[in-house]
């Protein structure tokens, strides 16, 4: 197996966002600062006082655990999209990645996902691969004042994560052995004592330490030290327990500063996004409807009530980038009144990706072109697009066009308004043949192709190689055009009929009956228009009704 550790050195400090203060104190002693109150003096373990006086006009914050606790949780629920296998730790977590390599490629695209992942995050990690867990978890604590040994950590073990658990395990001991056991022993916790009676003995690298008679070292420094020095080379077992994630997802990000800038909004939803990707992937779930609540600051003492927005998609969702854009799209459109301090993220309805075995076997049975694009796919991008342009426009502003069964052309299809139920039935339910590159079709008809009544008098139409037999530009109402000796006249300019007439004729049904003879036809300007000849009732004559593209 292979396990990927990270660690957060700046926890305690980073977790509370900005402004960052110099340094984090718990009971007192200061547990955590930054590399400028380092460099002044300050260490861990100080008290307070002492701290003020090394370096006068530091900036302390109490350490606050819950916060750093829910901060961590968002962290781990972005790393379960790589794998289920998670130990959360309160500086870290370990995440065991060895079923997941087929899935991303191999070790290396992992990795840099991963790494990807946490910088997004914008917090100082370290990261550190090896085939046992505690193995994992110690060079990751070592890597920052450990260089050396962690740069050959990843010319060695690295490019061993592809390769057989024996060689994989030889090549990280030999990283191991050489760590300093100083570092080894802060990051394990030892006391003090055991420390000076190593230092006694002259051992100086963990390999040293290994290779002492295990009675003795038991003896000395106790069952724990020992196991965990086994654990390390993978000389003991490790049952670790993996983290359970929430069953409901409702997190909270609290905003590094107060702001009422849409943008920077969006930008620090991205982290609570990626946390539900990772939740949706952990739980095998697609998100259908969100709701976004902005907390806002106080006024005067009086709470000021959130800001929600709701978000119901046409089509599920799983992927943090397509989220991100739709939330991006709606924040833009609705200004904010009151400053911004947190944000909640609540997945109010969620369900199963359903299996689409014998719909791709249909499809599949169609004959379709070399390098076209799977209909399945082109069904899910034309969802993405619907709900980008009603986050953009609003709801009312996108409509559907729905087929009918009528060859009158103006009564062919019918505009309805998509609502979110009738959003996804619109997607849903079209079948392959009405996409765009789906090679069964040339493209979408948003109204069926009217057929020719045969009639003894009029030859079939021929139309032009790929000439449209209509538009997809109708006008509401057809438009009466003057004539001239037979011939229709469009702004006083004759047009030139391209085509043979085409007959329509329906309506007897509904006692609006029709006769009408289509054709193409030029006009003075070259645009190609759709025209009539209305054969029966008061209203005969030529008549507009539409212009291609």
């Amino acid at each position: 197996m292979w396990w990927i550790a990270l660690y957060l050195p700046q926890w305690p400090l980073e977790a509370l966002g900005a402004p960052a203060p110099d340094a984090v104190e718990e009971n007192g002693c200061i547990v955590c600062l930054n590399a400028a109150s380092a460099e002044a003096g300050v260490r861990t373990g100080m008290s307070v006082p002492a701290a003020e006086a090394r370096l006068p006009g530091l900036k302390v914050r109490a350490r606050q655990a819950d916060r750093e606790a829910q901060a961590l949780r968002a962290l781990a629920l972005t790393a379960l999209r790589f794998s289920p296998h998670l130990c959360l730790r309160p500086d870290g977590f370990l995440i065991e990645v060895q079923a997941s390599l087929r899935l991303f490629g191999g070790p290396v695209p992992l990795w840099q996902q991963l790494h990807r992942a946490v910088q997004s995050f914008k917090v100082s990690a370290h990261l550190a691969a090896a085939p046992f867990p505690e193995a994992a978890w110690l060079l990751a604590r070592v890597r920052g004042p450990w260089r050396e040994q962690a740069q050959r950590l990843r010319q060695v073990a690295g490019p061993m994560m592809g390769v057989a658990q024996s060689r994989q395990a030889k090549a990280v001991r030999l990283v191991l052995d050489a760590l300093p056991l100083p570092l080894v022993m802060q990051a394990w916790g030892a006391p003090p004592a055991a420390q000076q009676l190593l230092n006694g003995l002259g051992v100086a690298t963990l390999g040293e330490c290994q290779a002492l008679p295990r009675a003795g070292l038991q003896r000395r420094l106790g069952a724990h030290w020992v196991n965990c020095l086994d654990r390390a080379y993978g000389q003991a077992p490790d049952p670790r327990p993996f983290w359970a994630p929430p069953l409901a997802f409702d997190e909270r990000l609290e905003l590094p500063e107060r702001s009422t800038d849409a943008e920077l909004i969006a930008q620090a939803l991205q982290h609570l996004l990626q946390a539900l990707e990772g939740w949706l992937v952990a739980q095998g779930r697609l998100a259908q409807v969100l709701a976004l609540h902005l907390l806002h600051e106080a006024r005067r003492g009086e709470t000021m009530p959130d800001t929600v927005h709701p978000l119901r998609l046409a089509a599920p969702e799983r992927q943090a980038a397509a989220l991100q854009r739709l939330w991006a799209e709606r924040l833009g459109r609705h200004p904010l009144a009151s400053p911004v301090v947190a944000l909640r993220l609540v997945l109010q309805a969620s369900e199963a990706p359903q299996t689409q075995e014998l719909q791709k076997a249909l499809e599949v049975a169609c004959v379709r072109q070399p390098g076209t694009q799977d209909p399945a796919d082109t069904r899910q991008a034309l969802a993405r697009l619907l709900d980008r342009l009603q986050a953009r426009l609003g709801h009312q502003a996108v409509q559907g066009l729905y087929c009918e069964d009528d060859h009158r052309p103006e009564r062919a299809s019918r505009i309805v308004a998509l609502t979110d139920d009738e959003a996804r039935r619109f997607i849903q339910h079209r079948p392959p043949s009405e996409f765009p590159g789906s090679g069964m079709t040339p493209g979408p008809m948003p109204m069926p192709m009217p057929m020719p009544m045969p009639t003894p008098e009029l030859e079939p139409p021929q139309h032009a190689q790929g000439q449209p037999q209509q538009p997809l530009w109708l006008l509401p109402t057809p438009e009466p055009l003057a004539e001239r000796q037979g011939q229709p006249l469009h702004r006083g300019m004759p047009l030139m009929l391209r085509t043979r007439p085409e007959r329509i004729e329906a309506g007897w049904f509904d006692a609006d009956p029709v006769c009408r003879d289509y054709q193409v036809a030029e006009a003075s300007d070259h645009r190609l228009c759709w025209v009539f000849r209305e054969r029966r009732g008061a209203e005969q004559g030529w008549y507009l009704h539409g212009w291609f593209n």
